[in-house]
């Protein structure tokens, strides 16, 4: 695999764990700290990857 096509798996997989963090917060699933965390690491992971939604 490239890096072009790396770096869009990691947007997804960061774009996934953030949504699932937000589902979560809002039923209340897991305990704060868990749900806190799993929405950072999916924040973390859109920041790094190279892959952008807006080219300029």
């Amino acid at each position: 695999m490239n890096k072009k096509t790396l770096s869009l798996i990691q947007f997804i997989v960061g774009l996934i764990l953030t949504l699932t963090s937000v589902v979560f917060m809002f039923l209340g699933i897991f305990p704060l700290a868990t749900r806190i965390t799993i929405g950072i690491i999916g924040l973390l992971l859109i920041a790094t990857s190279t892959f952008r939604l807006i080219k300029i």
